[in-house]
């Protein structure tokens, strides 16, 4: 069955030109209108109106403030562009007063004189207004004059303003290109000390020490720690919403023996009403050390193959156990959403 079309539903006009065709002034103004309400749709389609970036307040003075450039989007999706920083008096306001300084789009097409104006000026305008007063929408900053009616270090909120974000409902996580629906969570090990002995051992390993920046085997030179390597545990913090865990990277700048590395899925079980615990990760990494010279820094890159995880429930945890001296650098999951 070919496709037909059941149903055409009128979205618009625009201007359409043809050879030896007689342009009125209303011709251009309709194409100059289709043009700005397509950019004023565009904006409000893809994301929501309010502060873009920029237009910071700073204090100028005890009376006046600093506007410094940037960008916002009025409710009508018109668009507020400031290149320079501009001074706001605040002198017309006295002692505790609460001023919300706002930012709105205005145009100007009057005639000039008896001769009628040939370009339309926009302007970004600058609106002071007490705080519970009617004022612009789209709010910069509000400044907390103080009892002298002086702006003081501290005065200036962000409470009220808004910024521009994705429209809801317009993109969800589904939506993004493959390459932002991934991301790299990188931390230094921090490891608590083992609390059940590994298998195959007669005791349980002496903890790591953890640095500022990497962790490490007790002192190799000690007699009772000499090869005795360590082991510990680290929770691993789950970014909200993530669904996947794909991937698992270590580094370290020592491994004079072999590293036992298990990652855990763990926290509860919602069918069965009962802890959960599953295993995505169990690799050994084996060190190539041949003489005393050797290199024994490492980094590994392990896929996970079992990669779904609960948003809601699931935890993260790593298990570790470097059987001589080792050193970690880095512990580093890769999530998708």
């Amino acid at each position: 069955m070919s496709v037909r079309t059941a149903i055409k539903i009128l979205l618009g006009k625009r201007p359409q030109y043809f050879h030896g065709q007689l342009l009125l002034e209303n011709d251009f103004g309709d194409e100059q209108k289709f043009h700005v309400e397509a950019r004023q749709r565009h904006n409000l389609s893809l994301h929501d109106w309010g502060v873009v970036r920029g237009l910071t307040v700073l204090r100028a003075g005890d009376k006046s403030v600093n506007l410094s450039p940037g960008a916002a989007v009025d409710p009508s999706g018109r668009e507020i562009l400031l290149d320079e920083t501009s001074t706001v008096d605040l002198s017309a306001f006295g002692p505790n007063d609460e001023v919300n300084i706002g930012l709105e789009y205005e145009e100007d097409s009057a005639a000039k004189g008896a001769v009628q104006s040939r370009r339309i000026d926009y302007y970004a305008a600058v609106t002071l207004a007490n705080a519970g007063e009617p004022g612009s929408r789209v709010v910069l900053a509000t400044v907390a004059l103080d009892g002298q009616g002086k702006v003081n270090p501290g005065a200036i909120s962000y409470s009220r303003t808004k910024y521009v974000r994705l429209a809801a409902g317009s993109i969800t996580a589904e939506q993004l290109h493959d390459d932002l629906r991934t991301g790299w969570l990188r931390m230094p090990f921090r490891p608590s000390p083992l609390v059940d002995i590994p298998e195959g051992e007669k005791e349980l390993p002496p903890p790591f020490r953890v640095g500022a920046t990497r962790t490490l085997t007790p002192d190799h030179e000690n007699a009772d720690m000499k090869d005795r390597g360590a082991g510990g545990t680290m929770a691993i913090p789950l970014p909200p919403s993530v669904t996947q865990v794909t991937r698992f990277r270590i580094a370290g700048s020592t491994n004079e023996g072999e590293i036992h590395l298990r990652l855990y899925a763990g926290g509860w079980d919602k069918e069965k009403n009962d802890h959960h615990r599953k295993m995505l990760l169990d690799v050994k990494i084996t060190s190539e050390k041949s003489g005393a010279s050797d290199d024994t820094r490492f980094l590994k890159t392990f896929d996970i193959k079992e990669t779904k995880i609960d948003a809601e429930l699931w935890t993260l945890g790593v298990w570790l156990r470097g059987t001589r001296r080792t050193s970690v650098s880095l512990i580093a999951v890769e999530f998708a959403y």
